[in-house]
């Protein structure tokens, strides 16, 4: 008899309950909203070296050309 229940508390404490399965699977919002400002800001950087390498490279094209 001992066997046996020792084998139902081995069986309970494998299985999860609801709750514990909802705290194992939280994610943070504030993360997240972070991560997606980083990605902007990386975006906008991007977005001004590329135009302003354009604006460089037609002003340098145009200064070769006029002389």
């Amino acid at each position: 008899m001992q066997i046996k229940s020792s084998t139902k508390q081995k069986e309970n404490n494998n299985q999860l309950n609801p709750y514990e399965l909802k705290n194992e699977k939280k994610v943070d919002i504030n993360i997240l909203l972070n991560r997606v400002k980083n990605e902007k800001k990386k975006a906008i950087k991007k977005n001004f070296i590329i135009t302003f390498g354009v604006a460089g490279s037609l002003l340098i094209t145009g200064l070769i050309t006029a002389l």
